[in-house]
């Protein structure tokens, strides 16, 4: 994959705490790696939502986090302090790092690396809990995120309750936006609509450069707004972006 990317100047659109993991594998990959932060995240600090969250971990058997961000909005909501009978999920290990400094514990880290695949593990963790206790789940996540969770543990009888504890909002207009073209980019990765919107806000895309989405959803919006869409992720992570890079 090396000499595949090595003539590669990508660009990279997550929020700008995000952003630094990607380019690290980017350019252990041989491209070089560019970050224009197109979307920003605010934590949700309402009462409401904060009595929402308390009251569905009075039943629930797990929560779930599938962002370091989640973690950290939970934690400001609940002043650090989780019910000691609830266990909690995360998605990798920056998540459960997150997770352990804010709440002192993690009890199960998913190996697969995605929403889906902590959905699919944890669907098997309570198979073997039938009987001990309520088959309940809350999912701690953005306000639009993915519904992984309520598609495979739906079905399995499970109740997942979701609360929003931060959303995402594009970046911004800038005047004068960036010309990407004169920075030399030919691939630009968008990882959620927003992203989408931001970028556009945000920069001059070049007509030839290669576009690459995570996902249905952000492919429509990008297409939507007039961009053209090289490649669509199989897998909702970096390595399905690049996996399809022509």
């Amino acid at each position: 994959m090396t000499g595949r990317l090595a003539d590669r100047v990508i660009l990279v659109t997550r929020a700008a705490e995000d952003a630094e993991p990607w380019i690290e594998t980017i350019r252990s990959r041989g491209a070089r790696a560019l970050s224009l932060p197109c979307i920003a995240t605010e934590n949700f600090v309402d009462a409401g939502i904060r009595a929402t969250l308390v009251a569905g971990l009075e039943t629930a058997s797990w929560i779930v986090f599938t962002s370091r961000r989640g973690v950290a909005a939970t934690a400001d909501l609940l002043e650090d302090r989780m019910p000691a009978g609830v266990r909690i999920a995360v998605v990798g290990p920056s998540t459960a790092e997150e997770a352990e400094a804010r709440f002192g514990r993690t009890n199960f880290v998913s190996a697969g690396g995605t929403g889906r695949a902590l959905a699919h593990e944890l669907a098997g963790l309570l198979a073997l809990d039938a009987g001990a206790g309520p088959r309940c789940v809350l999912v701690a996540a953005a306000d639009r995120g993915r519904r992984d969770l309520e598609e495979v543990l739906g079905p399995a009888g499970c109740e997942v309750l979701r609360v929003a504890v931060y959303r995402t909002v594009p970046a911004p207009p800038r005047t004068p936006r960036v010309d990407l073209g004169a920075l030399g980019v030919n691939t630009i990765l968008l990882a959620s609509p927003s992203a989408v919107e931001g970028l556009l806000n945000q920069a001059e895309v070049p007509a030839e450069a290669t576009v690459i989405s995570i996902g249905p959803s952000t492919t429509e919006a990008a297409r939507a707004s007039g961009l053209e869409v090289a490649g669509e992720a199989p897998r909702p992570d970096l390595e399905g972006l690049l996996e399809v890079i022509p």
